[in-house]
């Protein structure tokens, strides 16, 4: 693990925790995966902070939540569609 990427990512994405977590709320309406969904956003920003440091991070952030939140009502949203 680069110990400056860990770093990176201490000093700028963690202190967002409570924005992030208070945006998820609204976003998903007190859903109970609020806390997996924060673990997808920071593993996904983090793999993008491997090729290049976003900064602002903030806005980074909200929208990988708002992508994520998106993608995942679609995928609830799909039919399964089974033979009678």
């Amino acid at each position: 693990m680069d110990e400056s990427l860990s770093a990176w990512f201490a000093r700028e994405v963690l202190p967002h925790e409570a924005m992030l977590m208070r945006y998820l709320g609204r976003l998903c309406g007190g859903r109970e995966d609020l806390y997996d969904l924060r673990q997808d956003i920071y593993v996904r920003i983090y793999e993008m902070a491997r090729a290049r440091r976003p900064a602002p991070v903030r806005p980074v952030l909200l929208t990988i939540a708002r992508n994520l939140v998106i993608d995942r009502t679609r995928h609830h949203r799909v039919v399964s569609i089974q033979p009678a």
